[in-house]
């Protein structure tokens, strides 16, 4: 069987290969009989072992012109296993060289003698202790023709695995199976396989207290007479592990119970190393610190009983910050905003901003010849945020703001204040929980109507998050669902109704390892107890826009009246689907599809059409998140809808 030269990590398979010769702690096998498993320090393919310099040519040699170089092809024969030959071949520096020839015949040769020994310890570590091999030089063909000849032989299984303490017993605690370990008498000896199964040992002792386990030797024989290999760990246990008291350092400013009350354990709980992580997320989330350290003290306490570091380093308290944004169609807009990260010494966040937008942009405002009336105001938004972490629970927050707003978006023109106040709860790592009570009042103006609102809402809402990453989500699920009740207060409110979403979304890691991510997201909406034209334009649903269906303008994939602005609707439907191809590590792209619409039915009515958009984006994968940029294009426009939407922002779609 030939086989190409492919790319494949070799450097981690040398490693692992030289740790199995050279046992933890000087570990060395027993017996005469059995053979102890040879060394493989050999350097890796590109650490070349040419010389720097032309040597002398051999009686007999052509002379060489000066930069010539003799390009040769290479094959490997023998090996039917495609991971074997995989193996080989990075191990090899006859393949991983081969865009860089060497100058003479002479060099060709002794690249091929040096890749002999590394071959070798790559057949060795795959469990080949017989194998047999032969390279061969055809300096006579043009290219020069260089050929692999492997026999790999009968590969060798493991026949014993043992664990045991200093004392030569078995280890305490609950039993350990080697075949959780990945290690099974009988299959095939690999070196990989007996170095993960250390580092795994060590994880499930930790997950059962014995914080300071640690693995003193390591032994494994190679017995030529049945082809098996025996390995054996001995393991210096320690004590199990309990928690004593817990030392916070670095907290000058901070309030050190609010850290405390975030630890997930109690003072004497066995130790569990999963608790340290969590602590340390739990407290990173407080937005206070820029670094956070949770660990067990050097050695361990009297009994076990341990104590726990908490290693904080704080962020500046107050920040201030300043952005501008220009489009053709709303022209120049701004935000400025400044902020406390730890008002009263309880990570308190305090936050006053100001955002400006459409000054020396198209207003989209009119008369009553076609389009609606106008406020004539730019965008403007003032807005005073509060936050309290752990308010009367641990994990709950307390949510004060206040906002004034003059917004113009495609529906309607707006002008109005909101003050709301609420509690957010962590129920799980993945669960949470929010309610509170929110007023609002506000004149919005559309083509055919002046409102005059005053309601107040009690809001509801439960949000699962289970991703592995907030704005790049490559596997796991999110789903949020709002439950709104609204009860009208004044003005011209005379209708109550109640408002509800759901949001879903699911992510696939097709290739493993985030280069190829499928997404799906799904979204209803529904509002009951009023007519539309009973419901304030802003608490109707609409459809169009980046985060909706792309391709259409902001509001715009939906019915419209007779001035072309969004009317809104009772009731949505939206669904999307992303493939986010990795090209490089930084650069990406994403085809993507996106459906939906709004109804003037309660519940959407899927026997109704749906817009279509579609389209390709473009994303910038930075430390921070992914920046995206859109293009998308309606697939059933109507007359007046663009050809095409161009969308950028931080983080995916969805």
């Amino acid at each position: 069987m030939n086989r190409q030269a492919s790319a494949f990590p070799f450097r981690s398979l040398l490693l692992a290969t030289a740790l199995l010769a050279v046992p933890a702690a000087g570990a060395a096998a027993q017996g005469m009989a059995p053979e102890a498993f040879p060394p493989a320090a050999v350097p890796p393919p590109e650490a070349s072992n040419e010389p720097p310099l032309e040597p002398l040519a051999a009686p007999g040699d052509a002379p060489q012109a000066a930069n010539a170089t003799v390009p040769y092809e290479v094959t490997l024969t023998g090996v039917e296993d495609d991971g074997l030959s995989d193996t080989l071949e990075a191990a090899s520096s006859l393949f991983g060289l081969r865009e860089d020839p060497p100058p003479s015949i002479l060099g060709l040769e002794r690249r091929a003698a040096a890749d002999r020994d590394r071959l070798q310890a790559a057949l060795r570590s795959a469990g080949y202790y017989d194998a047999r091999l032969d390279i061969a030089v055809d300096a006579e063909s043009q290219p020069a023709r260089v050929t692999v000849a492997v026999e790999p032989g009968p590969a060798y299984r493991f026949k014993t695995i043992t664990l045991r303490n200093a004392e030569g017993t078995g280890l305490p605690g609950e039993p350990i199976d080697p075949a959780a370990l990945g290690l099974r008498a009988g299959e095939q000896a690999r070196a990989p396989q007996v170095i993960s199964a250390q580092s795994d040992l060590l994880a499930r002792l930790t997950g059962q207290g014995f914080g300071f386990a640690e693995v003193t030797d390591r032994e494994v024989v190679v017995d030529h007479s049945d082809r098996t290999m025996d390995v054996a760990y001995t393991v210096k246990v320690g004590p199990r592990v309990r928690y004593g008291a817990v030392r916070v350092e670095g907290a000058t400013d901070v309030d050190e119970d609010l850290i405390r009350g975030r630890l997930p354990w109690r003072t004497g709980d066995i130790h569990d190393p999963k608790q340290l992580d969590t602590a340390r997320q739990r407290i990173a989330q407080l937005e206070v610190f820029d670094t956070v350290r949770v660990a067990l003290a050097p050695e361990p306490g009297p009994d076990g009983v341990t104590p726990v570091i908490v290693t904080v380093a704080e962020r500046k308290r107050r920040f201030l910050g300043l952005a501008a944004t220009y489009s053709t169609a709303d022209g120049i807009g701004g935000q400025a905003y400044w902020g406390h990260r730890n008002l009263f010494g309880g990570a308190e966040q305090f936050r006053v901003s100001v955002e400006v937008g459409r000054l020396a942009g198209e207003s989209g405002s009119g008369n009553s010849d076609g389009e609606r009336s106008s406020l004539d105001l730019p965008d403007l938004r003032f807005g005073v945020s509060f936050r309290k972490p752990d308010f009367l629970a641990n994990r709950q927050s307390l949510l004060l703001n206040f906002q004034v707003a003059s917004e113009q978006p495609p529906a309607y023109d707006l002008v109005g204040t909101t003050l709301s106040a609420g509690l957010e709860r962590v129920v799980t790592e993945q669960l949470t929980l929010s309610y509170g009570v929110t007023s609002e009042a506000s004149r919005i103006l559309t083509t055919d109507r002046t409102y005059r609102t005053a309601l107040i809402g009690a809001p509801v809402g439960l949000t699962w998050q289970g991703t592995d990453d907030l704005l790049n989500p490559t596997r796991g699920e999110r789903a949020s669902i709002e439950l709104a009740p609204w009860f009208p207060a004044g003005g011209d409110s005379v209708s109550s109704f109640v408002s509800a979403r759901l949001n879903g979304s699911v992510y696939h890691d097709i290739s493993g390892d985030g280069r190829y991510v499928a997404a799906a997201r799904v979204g209803f909406g529904s509002i009951i107890g009023a007519s539309l034209d009973e419901i304030p334009p802003n608490h109707r649903f609409y459809a169009g826009g980046g985060g909706s269906v792309r391709g259409y303008a902001f509001q715009k994939a939906g019915p419209r009246d007779r001035a072309d602005n969004p009317t809104g609707g009772r009731s949505l439907f939206e669904a999307g689907l992303e493939l986010r191809i990795k090209v490089t590590e930084s650069i990406g792209i994403v085809p993507f599809l996106d459906a939906g619409t709004v109804y003037d039915s309660t519940l959407p009515n899927l026997g109704q059409p749906l817009r279509f958009g579609a389209g390709l984006g473009l994303r910038y994968y930075t430390a921070f998140g992914p920046l995206r940029v859109d293009v998308g294009v309606p697939l059933n426009p109507d007359e007046d809808d663009d050809r095409w939407q161009l969308y950028l922002s931080l983080g995916q779609a969805f």
